[in-house]
């Protein structure tokens, strides 16, 4: 699970049950990036591209999203289109 602390913008918060929500996005995204071979899932670049995602996630949560699929494609879009490979 992520650290969500060092995300969150200092006047957001979110119930225990939209963090759920987010983590399950978030885990859904990261393992979409990983299973695609994507070289920016290995270990030497994963930190920062997992905070990358988390980020994103975040922002469309602080926007008010809630839906985890539309989060978890929204995530994985984001990193391939701004990502390459």
């Amino acid at each position: 699970m992520i650290n969500t602390n060092k995300f969150l913008v200092s006047n957001t918060s979110f119930d225990p049950e939209t963090l759920n929500l987010l983590s399950d996005a978030f885990e859904d995204a990261w393992l979409k990036i990983q299973t695609s071979g994507n070289r920016l899932a290995r270990p030497g670049y994963a930190n920062v591209m997992r905070e990358v995602m988390a980020k994103h996630i975040f922002h469309l949560a602080q926007c008010g999203e809630r839906n985890e699929i539309a989060l978890s494609n929204s995530a994985v879009n984001f990193f391939t289109a701004n990502y390459k490979a």
